[in-house]
């Protein structure tokens, strides 16, 4: 299955400079996998599948606003979703500058204005940024996730958690230790046969 097969199983429209933009994306991260450990995915299936239309299975849940990516490594799922999201202003964030590296290179290649990246530990930040929307694609287990990500979210915001097969025992944790939160979970759409879920999370209301 290529880019755009890809792209059309998981529902979405693109445009040409789009599919160029991804198609760089993935050329740059097998150039780059050899000489710096960007992932474990060094050949060209396992980048389209894993890193970049594993990026884009939360698309119908990303919304207008600002987005936060904690945890974000070389730039998933934030690359991705920038380039698909041109009025949704993306931050992604990790403490590990030499992927962050990649990212930047990307940024500048296909001009993302919508993109601002941070090396920090998501600690690090100001509790003053605040945002709509935050995601993390298996970036630590849920509780945590609900623990470090409270402080930045807006009163009407949410957790987007990426997960696998695990996500439903992560949320029965996470309703016992965190009450004031709505938690529900939905299947996303994959190209591959494995278990991928969102977690979707929000401050109660009072």
């Amino acid at each position: 299955m290529g880019l755009v097969d890809g792209l059309n199983h998981l529902g979405l429209s693109y445009s040409k400079n789009q599919l160029v933009s991804l198609q760089i994306i993935l050329n740059e991260h097998l150039k780059w996998n050899k000489v710096y450990n960007l992932s474990a995915h060094r050949n060209e299936k396992s980048v389209l599948i894993y890193q970049i239309l594993d990026s884009l299975t939360p698309h119908e849940f990303i919304r207008e606003g600002k987005l936060l990516d904690i945890g974000t490594g070389p730039g998933f799922p934030g690359l991705p979703l920038a380039l698909f999201f041109p009025n949704t202003h993306v931050t992604i964030i990790d403490s590990n500058d030499k992927k962050l590296a990649f990212a930047k290179h990307i940024k500048a290649l296909r001009n993302i204005s919508n993109l601002k990246i941070i090396h920090k530990r998501i600690e690090e930040l100001p509790t003053t940024q605040q945002f709509d929307q935050i995601i993390s694609r298996a970036f630590m287990h849920l509780n945590g996730m609900i623990e470090c990500s409270l402080s930045f979210l807006k009163l009407d915001g949410e957790i987007l958690a990426m997960k696998g097969a695990q996500a439903e025992n992560e949320i029965v944790d996470a309703q016992s230790t965190h009450g004031t939160c709505v938690i529900r979970l939905h299947k996303l759409p994959h190209i591959v046969d494995e278990q991928r879920m969102l977690v979707v999370v929000k401050q109660r209301s009072e």
